[in-house]
This record gives structure tokens, C-alpha cells and sequence, in this order.
């Protein structure tokens, strides 16, 4: 189509649109589409005249913005004319300060939220439709005391809490609020702003139950309340769902105002077999307002199902003549192709064995042969000198190539993302990991698997992955290319809706969902079942107090934690104590103490992998392999811990990846919820025993600090968050050494620590003078 044929066809889009014809997101997809077409094209003062005016008719001004911040088109406009008028005036309605501005959509979110009245919704938009933005907005807007902002990730806790430090833009809330990313808060201001993932949220909870009167709950990636929409690698235990839905609950609390947000999420047609209406239910009686933006595509998508085709023409600046059908020689030609015209991809793959299996291959092509490392050598010298040359995924950075899954560690994780976003990597390949708390400007997405693990990729999956292609205020259109898998099935396929078990009669109910359902949505032998806990509860004589704290794990588990220790013998409980003290002293581990805690809190380990590690106990049979594991941990930290492997004989890209299996999913969250609970029960029967309280028994609380945030002190566990090398945190945790730390930085280290400054003092200046 040529460009008369272009123009006449957005010029009659724009008609029926006006008559009624056409709904917005069609006539969004033709402009956008338009854009993106023209947007390398000589334009002259009449062109600029009138993508000024369909931009704005389509409600979205920044398309003609892009023109110059991406691709840097001048576009000052010389002479206004009646259309342009209107379009700056219609423009000047959607800023809301002189460097911001909402699109038409997300302005009608904002219209939403008035004074006087209980204001909640549920959004589900695109991906592009810029949720996270419109939150800030509303803020602002409604003028809240207490708000809190909950992430399905520390990645993207960490993200926003950098954006409102840094950013001259968000001057606002660093001037109104304290800002709060640590559950353990000391002081309150009279304006508090909280940033926390689901389980930090629970904990705040715990030890603030009363504290603060939230005016504001955000709830980001809302899906994750349904265990069945979790985009999870592999089939494995996984309690998100019960800390979001946990997380959900205590947010409506006090009728404070709500918006709960995910992408393309589903839901049941009430007109079709097999239609479920617990979320239906859970709307209505939290008096939540659905907002269905599911169509509304800010950012256009293209789909290419590359099978066996030998010439395909995506597009104008992309076209393909592959010679074999074999899947590694097509994805060589695709990326080299892209890599030519200049743009950025991701790579799909289902599990992360495949995105260093298709790292290697592509390293070992000739399309990367001329990169240069030169503008991030000092990462490269770091991450050599602390790991291995080795390691895959320094071989793969070295030729341009990103590798992102969940068990690189976090700072490594981190640095590759801005790499690529910077452009100085040119293709990343990852799993699932890169559709939640990672925000990337990728053009183009590769798709090599219609799996996530094992499992086949429902709608929802498909279109959150998809949702990658193409990023707003970066691109006008993504660019989606299958490659030989059923992955436009999935697309293409019926959607599951949404459902909220605590609001459904027949969903089976673990424990604690008993505890958070009204009795109308639990069965009869659900109520016999929470009648008889409590019995056991009341049995004992533990307070709900007690049984509040570490709300993901059961009521029973706790009382069966509870029996096991009382079952303990003198010896065991000093050996106990001894650990303590250890723990104390010097944070190391007490073999044998350590020990008792294990055989405490067995009965009620259900995660395979944490079984195997209590269980196993080598050649000797006196120690459990996880003792061991976590000696080395606290006192080597996660290199030592690597270096334990690799003299185990373990190769650097295994040991690596067990370590960080280890710390970041069994040590962080596995551990540390068990440990959690014997701590508490541990505590309370030591001060029943000898009648003292609670909060003067010592216990395992420095322990715990360490495993779940790998750090003790305050900015010690911001930097913690933020994602920082081991010697940058080490300046953080040891006051007396942190001038002989700080000599030794590396370059990269230097600059990671110049960052991370900004934002501590950064929080700590952030108050409501």
C-alpha cells in the first residue's frame, strides 16, 4: 500500500469512527499502524499538520512524540491551522504537569476516582497500556495520606522505588511522603508511602496490624490470586497465590480506595457452559468496578507463524529467505536480519536449560562476530573475577547476547536488562521471568516454544509473553515471530477465566483459605473442618495473636510445630539456645542446634527439594545436607556458596545455577517461612514455660533477617533489594571495614555504589515538610 492508499484509509477509519462504525481500539490499531509506517518518511509541515491531528483523535498524542524522541523526525510545526488548535487544546487536557501527559483511556481511569465516594477497580489492559503510570497520577490527584503499592516482584519494587528518588518527575512524592520498602518500620510521618511485594505486605501487617489506616491499595499482576494463571517454569510448589489473595484481603480493609491491575486477564462468559462467578462475586461484594481494556492495544501487534516457509515479507523493513527447515538455522537467519536493520529482540524459550542452549548457539554463529564489549567491559572484568570465565553467560554477554532467568543471580539479572535496554545487547533470550517485574524495550519477540516447563501455554500465557513485542513511548508496533511451535494456537485458543476460590462454594480450600471465606462459600464439612481447628487451637491455648503471624502457612501445621517442640528434651532445648547465641555472636549456625530444628519442623515440610536436603545426610548420617548448605551460605556468602560446589566437582554453570536455586527459592522462601514458624512457636512456649513475654525470649530473628533479605542493617537490605554485588552490600553491613571495602571496588562495583547512594539517601530524605 502506498502512501495516498495509507493516508485515504486512516481518513476513512477516522469517519467511522466519528459515525459510530468503528470502536476506539480499532481505529488505535490504524493509527498507530499509519505511524508506524510513515515514521522513517521525509514529512513536511502538512504531514507533521495531520499526524498532529489523528493522534489526538485516536486519544493518544504521544504517537506524534515518538517521532522525534525515537526517531528523530523534526517536529515543530510552523503555521497552526483550526485542526492543530483544536488538537493542542485538546492535547492540554490530558497533561498533568508540564512534562507529563496520560493518554485519552488512561484519563478516563483517573475521571473514575472522585472525592466523597469508595473508589475501586479492577483494570485489565494490555500490556502497553501503561497501568503502573495512571497509579502515580491518581495519587497525586486524590491527595491520599497512606498508600500502598504492591509488586509481584522485589525487581519491580525496586524499579519504582528508584523512579521516585531520581526522577525530576515524581518531585511530588518525595516531598509528601516517607517512603517505606522494609516491612520492619520504625517511624511513621503523617504521610507514608509504602512499597512491598505481596509476602513484605503480609509481614508489615503482622507487626503494624493497627498502625496505619491506608487511604490507597495498589495491587499489580492481580491474576496471581488464581493458582492456575501463575506463569510458573516448572510444575512446583507455589503459595502466591495464598499471599495474594491474602494480600487482596487485608488491602479492603477500611473501605480504602483500590485499583487492582493485571494484563489480558480473562474472564467467564456468564452465557457459556461451565461458567464459574466467584470473581463475579468477589467484585460485587468488595464493590469493586470491572474495567475491561483487554483490546486496547497502545503499542500495535504483528504476528508472523514462521513454519515452512521458505521467503516470508513481514513487513517492509524485514524479510526472510531461509535455505533449511531446522529450527537453529532459522533462528540464526531471524536474529541476524533484525541485528542488520538495527533493532533489539527477545527470545522466548519454555525453560531455562534452552535459553543457554540457544545462547550457545547463537554465540557460536558468525552474526555477532563484530561486537564489541568495550562499553560494559567493566561488568564483563567483574562478573569474570567473581564467578568464572567460563560461565555461559559471560561468553553470551561478551559476543552481545543476554541470557534471563530466574536463577542468574539478581544484580547480574538487573544489568543485563539495561544492557539490552540501552542497545548494547541486541537479543536476550529468557523464560517467563521476562513477563513480570521486568519492563524492556524490545521491537521484536521470538517465540521458540508454546510451553512454560512442561506445561502447554494457555491464551493468558500467550498473550502476557506476546505483550513483549513493542513498548510504548519506544516503539509503534512489536513485531511477534513464531518459529516451527503451536504457539498461535494458544493465542488463537477459547479463554479460562479468572476465579477467586474464596469466593467459589465448590472450590476445595486449603486451611487457610477456611479462615479468609465467609461461611456462605465454605461446605459443610469445610466448617466442620475450621470448627475442629480452632478445638485444637483453643486445646492448646494459642492465641490468634500467635497464629496471625506467617499467615501463609496452616493453623495445623502451626499446632503440629507447637506439639514437636514440647516434645523436646532439655538437652535439645539448650542445644537450641546454643544456636541462638551462635546466631547472635557471630550469625553462623550451631551444627547440632540447627539440627533440632530440622527434626521440629519435618512433619511439616512439603516442598520435595527442602525434604531431600533435611533428609539427606551423606555418608556419616549425623548432619543434614541443608545444615551444611547453610553454613557455607553465612559464612562464605552466595560466591562461597558456588565455590562449595565447585569443589564438589560441580561444573561453574551448574553450580552457579544450584546455588541460586538454593538461596533465591528454598533459602529465601522455603526456609525462612519454616524457620518463621518454629521461631514463633518456639518463643511463645518459652515464655509460657517460664513466665516471661514474648517479645523478651530470644529466638532466631537475626537468622531470619539474613535469609529473607541477605542483609542486617536498614540500607543493608534497600541495597539488598536494588540488587547489588556482595562486596557493595558487604560496605552496607560491616560500619568498621566499609572504608577498606569501598578502597577495594572495583569500576563496576564503584558504579553500582554511586546508584545505590542516590536512593538510600534518597529515602531518607523523603519526608511530608
Amino acid at each position: 500500500m502506498d502512501r495516498i492508499e495509507e493516508t485515504t484509509n486512516v481518513l476513512r477509519q477516522i469517519n467511522k469512527f466519528n459515525s459510530k462504525e468503528i470502536s476506539d481500539d480499532i481505529l488505535i490499531k490504524c493509527v498507530c499502524d499509519y505511524f508506524n509506517e510513515i515514521k522513517n518518511d521525509s514529512l513536511n509541515q502538512s504531514d507533521l499538520k495531520f499526524l498532529k491531528y489523528i493522534s489526538n483523535v485516536a486519544g493518544i498524542p504521544h504517537y506524534f512524540d515518538i517521532l522525534n524522541s525515537q526517531f528523530n523526525q523534526a517536529t515543530d510545526i510552523e503555521e497552526y491551522n483550526l485542526n492543530t488548535f483544536s488538537s493542542l487544546l485538546y492535547e492540554s487536557t490530558l497533561h498533568t504537569n508540564e512534562n507529563l501527559k496520560v493518554h485519552k483511556y488512561q484519563m478516563k481511569i483517573m475521571d473514575l476516582f472522585q472525592t466523597g465516594k469508595l473508589n475501586r477497580y479492577f483494570l485489565s489492559a494490555s500490556t502497553s497500556f501503561g497501568k503502573t503510570h495512571i497509579v502515580f497520577e491518581i495519587i497525586k490527584k486524590m491527595n491520599y495520606g497512606n498508600v500502598v503499592l504492591i509488586f509481584p516482584t522485589i525487581a519491580l519494587l525496586s524499579e519504582n522505588l528508584e523512579k521516585l528518588i531520581s526522577d525530576d518527575n515524581y518531585e511530588y512524592f518525595r516531598s509528601k511522603y516517607k517512603i517505606h520498602t522494609l516491612s520492619e518500620v520504625t517511624e511513621f510521618e503523617e504521610n507514608n508511602l509504602f512499597i512491598y511485594t505481596p509476602e513484605r505486605f503480609l509481614s508489615f501487617k503482622e507487626k503494624n496490624p493497627t498502625s496505619v489506616v491506608f487511604n490507597f491499595a495498589f495491587i499489580d499482576e492481580i491474576y496471581k490470586i488464581d493458582n492456575e494463571y501463575l506463569l510458573d517454569e516448572e510444575v512446583k510448589e507455589n503459595e502466591r497465590d495464598v499471599a495474594y489473595r491474602l494480600s487482596v484481603f487485608y488491602a479492603l480493609e477500611n473501605n480504602v480506595d483500590v485499583l487492582l491491575a493485571g494484563p489480558y486477564i480473562d474472564f467467564y462468559d456468564s452465557q457459556k457452559t461451565g461458567y464459574n462467578d466467584s470473581f463475579d462475586k468477589f467484585l460485587i461484594q468488595n464493590e469493586i468496578e470491572l474495567i475491561n481494556y483487554n483490546q486496547y492495544e497502545i503499542v500495535s501487534k504483528s504476528y508472523e507463524d514462521i513454519k515452512s516457509k521458505k521467503h516470508i515479507d513481514v513487513d517492509k523493513f524485514l524479510e526472510f529467505d531461509f535455505e533449511t527447515n531446522k529450527k537453529t538455522d532459522r533462528l540464526i537467519e531471524i536474529v541476524k536480519k533484525i541485528k542488520e536493520i538495527n533493532e533489539n529482540t527477545i527470545v522466548y524459550c519454555s525453560t531455562r536449560n534452552y535459553t543457554e542452549t540457544y545462547a550457545t548457539t547463537l554465540l557460536e554463529s558468525d552474526v555477532f562476530n563484530d561486537h564489541s564489549d568495550n562499553d560494559y567491559s567493566d561488568f564483563i572484568k567483574h562478573i569474570s573475577k567473581n564467578f568464572s570465565r567460563d560461565w555461559t553467560i559471560i561468553k553470551a554477554l561478551q559476543k552481545g547476547i543476554g541470557v534471563h532467568h530466574g536463577l542468574i543471580p539478581k544484580y547480574i539479572q538487573k544489568e543485563i536488562i539495561s544492557l539490552f535496554n540501552s542497545g548494547q545487547l541486541k537479543v536476550l533470550l529468557s523464560t517467563t521471568t521476562i513477563t513480570e517485574g521486568v519492563n524492556t524495550s524490545a521491537k521484536n519477540l521470538i517465540v521458540l516454544h508454546s510451553k512454560k516447563g512442561d506445561k502447554e501455554l494457555k491464551k493468558f500465557d500467550a498473550k502476557n509473553i506476546a505483550g513483549r513485542a513493542g513498548r510504548f513511548l519506544y516503539h509503534y508496533s512489536g513485531r511477534v515471530i513464531v518459529l516451527q511451535n503451536d504457539f498461535m494456537k494458544a493465542i488463537e485458543s477459547e479463554p479460562e477465566g479468572i476465579k477467586h476460590k474464596n469466593y467459589d462454594l465448590q472450590a476445595p480450600k486449603d486451611e487457610i483459605d477456611l479462615f479468609y471465606s465467609k461461611d456462605e462459600f465454605l461446605s459443610q464439612a469445610d466448617q466442620d473442618r475450621k470448627t475442629n481447628i480452632k478445638e485444637e487451637q483453643e486445646r492448646r491455648g494459642i492465641p490468634d495473636e500467635i497464629f496471625n503471624l506467617y499467615k501463609v502457612v496452616s493453623r495445623l501445621d502451626k499446632i503440629t510445630l507447637y506439639d514437636e517442640i514440647k516434645k523436646l528434651s532439655v538437652s535439645e532445648i539448650e542445644s537450641i539456645k546454643t544456636l541462638i547465641k551462635i546466631i547472635n555472636y557471630k550469625l553462623d549456625i550451631d551444627y547440632d542446634g540447627f539440627q533440632v530444628i530440622l527434626k521440629v519442623i519435618r512433619p511439616i515440610v512439603k516442598n520435595q527439594k527442602l525434604i531431600f536436603l533435611i533428609d539427606y545426610k551423606g555418608l556419616n548420617g549425623e548432619f543434614s545436607t541443608l545444615t551444611h548448605l547453610l553454613h557455607f551460605y553465612l559464612t562464605g556468602g552466595f560466591i562461597g556458596s558456588i565455590k562449595y560446589k565447585i569443589s564438589q566437582n560441580v561444573k561453574i554453570d551448574k553450580a552457579i545455577s544450584d546455588t541460586a536455586e538454593f538461596v533465591y527459592n528454598t533459602l529465601k522462601y522455603q526456609v525462612v517461612k519454616y524457620l518463621g514458624v518454629f521461631n514463633i512457636m518456639y518463643r511463645f512456649i518459652q515464655a509460657q514455660d517460664n513466665a516471661k513475654e514474648f517479645e523478651d525470649i530470644a529466638g532466631i530473628d537475626r537468622l531470619l533477617l539474613k535469609l529473607e533479605y541477605n542483609a542486617l542493617t536498614e540500607n543493608g537490605r534497600i541495597a539488598s533489594d536494588y540488587g547489588v554485588p556482595s562486596s557493595v552490600l558487604e560496605y552496607y553491613e560491616n560500619e568498621e571495614k566499609s572504608k577498606d571495602t569501598k578502597a577495594n571496588f572495583d569500576n563496576y562495583e564503584m558504579k553500582i555504589f554511586d546508584r545505590i547512594e542516590t536512593i538510600i539517601n534518597g529515602t531518607d530524605k523523603s519526608t511530608n515538610e
